[in-house]
C-alpha cells in the first residue's frame, strides 16, 4: 500500500508538471543546441528563422531568433542533424552537426548578403571547443565506441578514456572515482533512470549492453545546477530511424587460440578461457499496414545483448605436504630455518602444565595417522596437493593452479520514441537484464566447489519516459519519469543445504550454508560469503525548464526521488564457524607469570591442533531485513548569460534536501553516553516478534548490566539522527573566446559545490553488529572472561574435551547465551547530527582547436570533500604495551577482563563507536589533453594526469579514530580533529599520482587509392582495402607503504628501483625480484647458503646494502634485552619487536613493541609504473548499400608484457615471481549491420 501511496503521489506530480510546467531538471540523455544569428557586420539579426533537422529520422523544429539573435533547441535527442539559418534578403546558413549527450552545443551562425536561393556549401559546423561553460566532461559517440578494443562490452570499460577517472571495483559493484573524489560520488544514468548501485556506489552489475548505448557523456568537474553529483555518466539509448537499421554480432575468446601463459602458469597451455558475447539490435519507422506508417514521427528500438565467461586463473597458496596430511609435521621449519615443535595437550600436567612433544614410532613432531580428527580428514580431502613439491609452504606458495570465474548474463532494451506534433516530443525505454556469477572468493576453490566460493544473482529492471513540450520559440519544458530496480544476491554454496550439520560443528540456527572454517595453519582456510541480498528500486519524477530573456538562459528545476533500499545485512557467521588456533599445541613459558601464562616460542601450530580435531567454534545471531527508505527534494536555477559573443557567465543555485532514512520496522538502534543505554528504535516486544533478537539474549545482556531506552527518552527523533536543511550549492563560472572565429583560444574556469550520499555498507556493516539483535556465541573458554579459572590461554594449560566432527556438534546451544559477557555488547550508532557529504570543486581551462578536427586543452583542477565517514572508537580497551608501561600492572583478569581496561566503560559495554561526518579529503592536480575526432584516415587522444589526492576517512567502516588510552600519555593530540588529521591524513594510494592514457584508430594504407596496392581492384581490393587499426593504452604510477613491523636504524631509506635483480631462494626454490629499497633482510639470509652450498637466502644483495630498518630483536643478536631474564634465550626471539616491561609487583612481563605511533605510519614511496596497451585490426566489407560485415581482432595486451606487481615487502624486494597483469588474449569479432 505504502509503494502504491507513493507511485499515486507521483503520478500526480507528472500530471501536474506537464499541465503547470513546474520546472525541474532531469539527468537526461538529450542536448541542447544554442547560437547567436548575425551578419558580416556583427550586427544580431532578429527574428531569422533557425530549423534543426535530424538526418536519420527526418525530424525537424524550427524557431526564431530573439532581439539579440539567440536561439536555442532544447530537448534534443543526441544524432546527426542538419541546422538551416535563413532571413529575408541575406544568403542562408547550413551546416551538419552531430549532438552528443547532454551537449551544449553552441553554433553561431554569420549571414552574408545576398540572395536567399543562393546555393551555399554545406560544412560541418560540430563544435569541438566548448566555448559557453566551466564543466570538465569528456562524449564517446558511437563510432568510437565501436572502434576502440573494449575488454569486456560494458561502458565502465570505456570510462578509461575520460582524464582524472579512476576504477574501482567492491563486491562486483564497478564503480568510478573522478579526481579523487570518494566512492559514491558518481552517479550513473540511463535515459534519465539511475543505474547505480546504493550499497556500494557502482553501476547496477549488468548495465545495458553497448550496442544499446547511442553514446555516454561524463562531467567529473563543475557542472551546471541541473545535476546533483560531483560527476555523472549520462548514457543515451539508441532510437530508431526512418530506415530499418540493424546489427548482429558474436565475440569470441579461447584458451586454444592466441592466449598466452602468466608467470605462474606452469601448464602446457593456458588456463580456460571460453568466453562469448552475442547480441541482435534493430530500429524503424512504427509501421501497421493498412492502420499506421509512422515514418518521421514514430520509432522502435529493440537490442539483446548477453555475455558467457567461463574463465580460470592461476593463484598460489601454501597448503599442507603430503606428509602433513599423514601427521608428519617434521617440515614445520620457518624462514629462519627453526623448527616449530607441537606438543600433545592430551599430556597436560594440570599443576605444572607442562606437556610432552608429540612423537609417533619414535619420531618427535610427528602425530599418528588414526589421531587424526574426522572434520580435519574431510578438510585434507577437499584441498588440493602441492605443485611444487621442493617448496616450504611456510614460506612460499607451494601450490599453483586454476580458480574459477563463471559468470551469465544477459540484458534486452526496448525504446519507443514519437513525436506528437512540432511543439511535442515523447519517448519511453524498459531495460531488463540478469547477471549470474560463481567465483573463487579470498581462499582457494575446495576440491568440492563450495568452500571457497561465492555465488552472486543481480536481476535487474529500468525504464524511463521523457516528454519535451515547447511553449514558444524561448520556453520549453521538458518531464521525466523513471524508475529501476537491482536485487543483489550473495552466498556460498547451495542455500539449502545444512553443512555444518552434515560436518558435526554447530548450526543451533538451524541455517543453511557453508560455514566459515578459519585458521587451519598455512592457507587452510575456507572461505564463505555471508549470506545478503538487496532488493533495491528507485523511483524518480524530474522537470526541466527553459526560458530564453534576451542574453540570458534561465534553467531551472524540480527533483523527487524514492528509494527503496531494503537490505539483509551479512548474516555472519550464522550457520557456525570454526577457527583453529596453535594455542592447543603450545607448551606453557615457565619464565612468564602464571597469572598471565604466555606459550614458549616456537612452539604450536594451527594446522597440527586442527588433524587433532582442536578448534574454537562461534554461531552469530544475524539482523534481520532492514527495510530502509529514501527521499531526494531538490530546486535548482541556472543562469547562462551570454554578454557578448566571446563571453559568457554561468551562475547557479541548487538547492538539495534529503531527510534521513527511515527503517519502516524501526529495528535501528542507537546509544546515549550520557545514560549509557541502548536507544532502540521500536520496543523489544516488537523485536522478538520480527525476530530481531531473542528474549535469553536480551535477559542476558540486562543481568550484565545493559540499559535498553526508547529514542523519546533519549531526546532523539524517530529516525535516530538528525539531517541538515541547509544544502545550498551555488555554481559560478566563465566561458571567454580570445577570438571571433572558431578556433580561436578559449579559457574557462568555474567553481561549485555538491552533494552526494555515502553507499549503505558504510553503515549497514557496522548497525548490523548492534546490541540487541546481535549476539556472538562460543564455544571458546580460552579468553580469560570464560576461561574456568578466570586466567587466558586455558587451552594451553588443559586436556581437551571437544574433537572436531566427535562431539562438537552440541558445542554451542541457543539455551544457554552465558558466553555473552561482558565486553560483548556491541554499540556502533549514528552521531546526532548527519550532515550530508559535500564536494567543493573548481577548474582553470584552456582550450584551442589547433587544426581541423583536432584540440588541445590543459586544466588545473582541484577538490575538497567534507563530511566523509569517520568512526569515533571511543571505548577501545588499551593495548597491552600501553597498559604495562602506563599501569605497571598485568592484565586484568576474571568477569571484567573484557571490559577493564576500556576507556569510556569498564562494567559492560565492548566497541561503542558514534559514525561521524567528520572525514575530508583533498586534491590538486592538471590534466593535459590532445584529442582529434576521427578524419582523414586517423583519430588520436593522449591525456596526463598528474596529481596528489589526500584522504582522512571516506573509507566505510575501516577508518577509526580511538581514543588517547590506545597511545602513550601526550603522544597524541586530546582533540579528536587533530588527532584524527594526525593518525589519518595520508596519501590516497588507489589514485596514481601519473597516469598517462591514449587511444587511437587509424585506416591502413592498403587498396585502392592507397599508398600499397593503388592500382588494385575486384577480389584483391576487397581483401586488402579497408583495414583499421585502433588501440588503447595507460601508464601509471604506483605506491607503497612503508612498514610499521620493523624501526628505523638510523640509515637513510634507499629506493634502487630496477638497479639490483635478486633472486628469492628462502623456500627452497630461487624466485626472480629486485632489491626495491633497503628493507629489512635478516643477516642470516643475504647471499646464504646451505650445508650442501645451494643458496637458501636472497641472493644479489649489494655489499653496501644496510637495511633503513629492523626488529627491535635482529636475527643474530646476542646482547640481552633490557629487564629480559638473565636466563632467556635471546635466539628464539630473533626477528621480534618482545620487550620485557618491568611491573610494580616486582616481576617482569613479556610483550611486542607497539605504541601504535609508528614514526613511518602513513609514509608511502614509489613503487612499479605499471602499463598496458590493447589493438584491434578491424576490417569493414560491404555488400551492396544495405549490408556491410565487420571482422575484429581485439589482442588485449597485445605486446603480451607480463609487467611486474606493486608487491614490495618489508624486507625492501619486490617480487617478480607473478606477472603484474594478465596474459595476452585474442578475441575475434564478427558483426552485421544492415
Amino acid at each position: 500500500m505504502r509503494l502504491l501511496t507513493v507511485m499515486g503521489k507521483g503520478i500526480s506530480c507528472f500530471l501536474a508538471a506537464v499541465v503547470l510546467t513546474t520546472p525541474a531538471w532531469p539527468q537526461a540523455s538529450t542536448a541542447t543546441v544554442s547560437g547567436t544569428v548575425r551578419d558580416q557586420s556583427a550586427a544580431v539579426v532578429p527574428t531569422a528563422s533557425v530549423t534543426l533537422s535530424n538526418t536519420a529520422t527526418g525530424v525537424s523544429s524550427t524557431t526564431l531568433t530573439n532581439t539579440t539573435g539567440f536561439y536555442i533547441f532544447a530537448g534534443v535527442v543526441p544524432g546527426p542533424y542538419n541546422l538551416l539559418v535563413e532571413a529575408p534578403g541575406m544568403q542562408k546558413f547550413e551546416g551538419k552537426l552531430t549532438v552528443q549527450v547532454q551537449q551544449s552545443a553552441v553554433v553561431d551562425a554569420v549571414l552574408k548578403l545576398g540572395q536567399t536561393a543562393t546555393e551555399v556549401t554545406v560544412r560541418d559546423v560540430t563544435p569541438i571547443v566548448t566555448v559557453d561553460n566551466p564543466t570538465l566532461s569528456h562524449v564517446l559517440e558511437r563510432e568510437r565506441i565501436e572502434q576502440l578494443p573494449v575488454n569486456g562490452r560494458f561502458i565502465t570499460e570505456l570510462l578509461q578514456t575520460v582524464p582524472g577517472l579512476e576504477q574501482e571495483t567492491e563486491y562486483d559493484s564497478v564503480s568510478t572515482r573522478a579526481f579523487g573524489m570518494r566512492r559514491g560520488s558518481t552517479e550513473f544514468v540511463l535515459d534519465g533512470a539511475s543505474t547505480t548501485d546504493r550499497l556500494m556506489g557502482g553501476v547496477f552489475r549488468r548495465p545495458a549492453g553497448l550496442d544499446t548505448i547511442q553514446e555516454f557523456k561524463v562531467e567529473t568537474n563543475v557542472s551546471s545546477a541541473k545535476l546533483a553529483r560531483p560527476a555523472t555518466v549520462i548514457m543515451s539509448t539508441k532510437s530508431g530511424t526512418n530506415q530499418l537499421h540493424g546489427s548482429a554480432f558474436e565475440t569470441h575468446r579461447n584458451n586454444g587460440i592466441g592466449k598466452a601463459r602468466t608467470r605462474t602458469d606452469f601448464y602446457e597451455k593456458p588456463p580456460q578461457l571460453i568466453r562469448n558475447e552475442f547480441g541482435v539490435s534493430a530500429g524503424a519507422p512504427v509501421f501497421l499496414p493498412k492502420l499506421y506508417n509512422g515514418k518521421n514521427r514514430t520509432f522502435w528500438f529493440f537490442a539483446y545483448e548477453a555475455h558467457r565467461n567461463m574463465t580460470a586463473s592461476t593463484q598460489g597458496y601454501s597448503l599442507p605436504t603430503p606428509a602433513m596430511r599423514n601427521g608428519d609435521f617434521r617440515g614445520l621449519i620457518d624462514s629462519q630455518g627453526r623448527q616449530l615443535k607441537i606438543y600433545d595437550p592430551w599430556t597436560t600436567n594440570p599443576q605444572t602444565w607442562e606437556r610432552q612433544q608429540i612423537s609417533y614410532n619414535g619420531q618427535l613432531n610427528v602425530i599418528d595417522p588414526n589421531r587424526i580428527s574426522p572434520l580435519m580428514k574431510y578438510l585434507l580431502e577437499i584441498t588440493p596437493l602441492p605443485t611444487l613439491a621442493n617448496v616450504n609452504p611456510l614460506v612460499a606458495p607451494n601450490f599453483f593452479g586454476p580458480q574459477p570465474n563463471r559468470r551469465r548474463d544477459w540484458t534486452v532494451t526496448t525504446r519507443i520514441d514519437h513525436r506528437f506534433s512540432e511543439n511535442d516530443q515523447f519517448y519511453g525505454r524498459y531495460t531488463q537484464g540478469k547477471y549470474h556469477l560463481f567465483r573463487q572468493f579470498y581462499t582457494f576453490v575446495a576440491l568440492n566447489d563450495v568452500g571457497g566460493t561465492v555465488t552472486r544473482t543481480a536481476p535487474n529492471k529500468a525504464a524511463a519516459a521523457s516528454w519535451v513540450h515547447t511553449f514558444s520559440p524561448t520556453f520549453f519544458n521538458e518531464v521525466l519519469v523513471s524508475g529501476s530496480t537491482e536485487t543483489w544476491r550473495s552466498g556460498t554454496g547451495d542455500p539449502n543445504t545444512r553443512w555444518s550439520d552434515q560436518l558435526g560443528i554447530p548450526n543451533p540456527n538451524n541455517v543453511a550454508g557453508w560455514p566459515a572454517l578459519y585458521s587451519h595453519g598455512l592457507d587452510m582456510d575456507f572461505e564463505t560469503e555471508n549470506t545478503q541480498t538487496t532488493p533495491f528500486a528507485f523511483y524518480i519524477i524530474d522537470d526541466n525548464a527553459t526560458k530564453i530573456v534576451g542574453r540570458h538562459e534561465l534553467q531551472f528545476g524540480f527533483h523527487y526521488r524514492w528509494d527503496k533500499l531494503d537490505t539483509l545485512p551479512e548474516q555472519q557467521y550464522t550457520q557456525g564457524q570454526a577457527n583453529g588456533s596453535s594455542i592447543f599445541t603450545s607448551l606453557y613459558d615457565p619464565s612468564t607469570s602464571p597469572n598471565n601464562p604466555l606459550p614458549t616460542q616456537q612452539t604450536g601450530y594451527n594446522l597440527a591442533s586442527s588433524y587433532l580435531g582442536l578448534m574454537n567454534y562461534y554461531v552469530q545471531l544475524g539482523h534481520p531485513l532492514f527495510k530502509m527508505r529514501a527521499q531526494e527534494y531538490a530546486f535548482y536555477f541556472q543562469d547562462n548569460f551570454k554578454v557578448n559573443s566571446r563571453l559568457t557567465l554561468n551562475l547557479g543555485l541548487r538547492y538539495d534536501y534529503w531527510p534521513a532514512n527511515r527503517e519502516i520496522s524501526n529495528l535501528l538502534t542507537s546509544f546515549d553516553p550520557a545514560k549509557r543505554a541502548i536507544v532502540l528504535g521500536s520496543d523489544l516486544e516488537t523485536m522478538y516478534r520480527l525476530g530481531a533478537t531473542l528474549p535469553s539474549v536480551v535477559e542476558r545482556m540486562q543481568s550484565l548490566g545493559v540499559k535498553f531506552i526508547g529514542y523519546e527518552e533519549a531526546g532523539l527523533p524517530k529516525s535516530l539522527y538528525k539531517v541538515p536543511k541547509t544544502n545550498f550549492g551555488p555554481r559560478a563560472g566563465f566561458a571567454y573566446r580570445f577570438g571571433g572565429n572558431d578556433r580561436s583560444m578559449v579559457l574557462r574556469g568555474g567553481y561549485r559545490i555538491s552533494h552526494f550520499t555515502i553507499p549503505l555498507r558504510a553503515w549497514t556493516a557496522q548497525q548490523r553488529s548492534n546490541a540487541p539483535y546481535y549476539a556472538r556465541l562460543t564455544s571458546n573458554i580460552n579468553d580469560s572472561a570464560l576461561s574456568p579459572d578466570g586466567i587466558a590461554n586455558y587451552y594451553m594449560r588443559s586436556v581437551p574435551a571437544i574433537v572436531a566432527g566427535v562431539n562438537s556438534r552440541d558445542a554451542i546451544s541457543l539455551s544457554n547465551v552465558s558466553s555473552i559477557v561482558r565486553g560483548s555488547p556491541f554499540a556502533s550508532y549514528f552521531a546526532r547530527n548527519q550532515p550530508d557529504t559535500r564536494v567543493h570543486d573548481w577548474n582553470l581551462t584552456l582550450e584551442k582547436e589547433v587544426m581541423p578536427n583536432t584540440v588541445v586543452r590543459a586544466s588545473y583542477v582541484g577538490n575538497h570533500t567534507s563530511n566523509l565517514e569517520l568512526l569515533y572508537d571511543y571505548n577501545g580497551a588499551t593495548p597491552e604495551y600501553i597498559w604495562y608501561v602506563t599501569k605497571r600492572e598485568r592484565l586484568p583478569t576474571g568477569e571484567y577482563a573484557n571490559v577493564a581496561r576500556r576507556f569510556y566503560d569498564q562494567t559492560v559495554y565492548g566497541t561503542v563507536q558514534e559514525y561521524r561526518k567528520s572525514g575530508w579529503g583533498n586534491f590538486s592536480g592538471m590534466t593535459l589533453e590532445a584529442e582529434r575526432r576521427y578524419s582523414g584516415g586517423y583519430g588520436f587522444q593522449l591525456f596526463y594526469s598528474v596529481g596528489n589526492a589526500l584522504e582522512a576517512g571516506g573509507e566505510q567502516w575501516r577508518i577509526r579514530v580511538p581514543e588517547v588510552n590506545s597511545y602513550l600519555p601526550g603522544a597524541v593530540p586530546a582533540d579528536f580533529h587533530e588527532r584524527a588529521r594526525l593518525l589519518h591524513y595520508r596519501r590516497d594510494a588507489d589514485v596514481p599520482k601519473h597516469r598517462l592514457r591514449w587511444n587511437w584508430i587509424a585506416d591502413l594504407p592498403f587498396g585502392r587509392g592507397k599508398a600499397l596496392g593503388r592500382n588494385s581492384g575486384g577480389i584483391l581490393d576487397k581483401v586488402i582495402g579497408g583495414w583499421q587499426i585502433a588501440g588503447m593504452g595507460s601508464l601509471r604510477s604506483t605506491y607503497f607503504a612503508l612498514p610499521t613491523g620493523v624501526y628505523p636504524t638510523g640509515e637513510k631509506v634507499e629506493l634502487y628501483g630496477y638497479q639490483y635483480p635478486i633472486e628469492d631462494c628462502r623456500s627452497g626454490a630461487c624466485r626472480p625480484g629486485y632489491l626495491w629499497w633497503n628493507g629489512y633482510i635478516p643477516a642470516s639470509r643475504i647471499n646464504s647458503h646451505d650445508a650442501s652450498g645451494r643458496p637458501n637466502g636472497i641472493m644479489g644483495v649489494p655489499d653496501n646494502y644496510k637495511p633503513a630498518a629492523q626488529p627491535l630483536i635482529p636475527w643474530g643478536s646476542t646482547v640481552l634485552p633490557p629487564n629480559a631474564p638473565a636466563n632467556t634465550n635471546v635466539a628464539s626471539f630473533w626477528d621480534t619487536n618482545t620487550v620485557w616491561i618491568p611491573l610494580e609487583n616486582g616481576t617482569v612481563q613479556r610483550t611486542t613493541f607497539n605504541d601504535n605511533l609508528h614514526p613511518w605510519q602513513n609514509q608511502y614511496l614509489p613503487s612499479v609504473r605499471q602499463w598496458g596497451l590493447d589493438a584491434s585490426l578491424f576490417k569493414t566489407i560491404a555488400f551492396g548499400e544495405q549490408f556491410r560485415v565487420r571482422f575484429n581482432a581485439d589482442f588485449f595486451n597485445v605486446l603480451n608484457a607480463p609487467g611486474n606487481p606493486n608487491s614490495v615487502g618489508s624486507n625492501g624486494v619486490l617480487n617478480t615471481f607473478n606477472s603484474g597483469q594478465p596474459a595476452r588474449e585474442l578475441q575475434l569479432t564478427l558483426r552485421l549491420t544492415w
